[in-house]
């Protein structure tokens, strides 16, 4: 139980530090070189992976996919659900706040169009923080958490990297965006994990039933709609449709596994 203890608590220093070092990172490039720094030279290089990696990458941070791909540790972690819920309400709160109290111009508003690539579609709403990097951090983090292995931790950080960096890649926002955006997500997630743990939250059979209508309603809104990347879609759907499968198989082992014991 102490051995436990003591890996919880290290993957929660990881996640804290990780948000720590991301808002230090924005902070110092904001006042050493400005807001914009990073952008032109970081989206110059999209071209050297296809458009379609790219438009795979950034929809792992739309909601509905994030919600769907929960389908993989639900099974396993009943407080998962709930914890994505909690963490989700403080970082819309914090995100909507800056787009709409905050605005700032997204890069097609301040570049001229042929200066940067563009892949998917044009968002018009503030730029600062980006929405798609914080949902991105808000699973990776939940994931880490509730994982708890080193090297899921490192996968996840890298996954979240290139999830952030995506959206530079595609000319939707700039780099402070992103790397304030993953920080404020990662810190959500803790909020959430730490108030869905400490109450068992999610441990009833009729919560857990409820709380299912979230990521199967996420699913079919994957794949009924391409979240603005057409090129990434078929390849995101078929890994939510993995997840659904996934769920579908660890259910029907448990099932036969119990009625074997009966």
């Amino acid at each position: 139980m102490k051995l436990a203890q003591v890996k919880l608590n290290n993957t929660e220093h990881f996640v804290c530090l990780f948000a720590v070092i991301l808002l230090g990172l924005a902070a110092s490039i904001f006042v050493i070189a400005g807001y914009h720094f990073g952008f032109t030279l970081i989206n110059s290089t999209s071209s050297y992976f296809p458009a379609t990696f790219w438009s795979v990458i950034t929809l792992l941070g739309d909601t509905h996919v994030a919600v769907a791909l929960t389908l993989f540790l639900i099974s396993q972690h009943k407080q998962l659900l709930p914890a994505a819920l909690i963490a989700t309400i403080p970082a819309t709160i914090v995100a909507q706040s800056f787009k709409r109290g905050m605005p700032i111009d997204r890069p097609f508003s301040v570049l001229p169009e042929d200066s940067y690539v563009q892949i998917g579609r044009l968002l018009e709403m503030g730029s600062f923080p980006s929405g798609h990097t914080m949902t991105a951090a808000v699973w990776v983090g939940l994931f880490m958490l509730f994982i708890r292995k080193n090297w899921v931790s490192y996968t996840l950080a890298v996954l979240l990297l290139l999830a952030g960096l995506s959206r530079i890649m595609v000319g939707a926002h700039w780099p402070i965006d992103v790397m304030v955006g993953a920080a404020i997500g990662l810190l959500c997630s803790l909020l959430g994990y730490k108030i869905a743990t400490r109450y068992q939250l999610g441990e009833h059979k009729y919560s857990q039933a409820i709380l299912l209508v979230f990521p199967i309603y996420a699913s079919y809104k994957v794949i009924e709609h391409n979240g603005g990347y057409p090129l990434g879609h078929p390849y995101i759907s078929a890994i939510i449709l993995f997840a659904i499968s996934y769920f579908i198989f660890v259910h029907a082992k448990n099932l036969k596994f119990v009625q074997g014991r009966a």
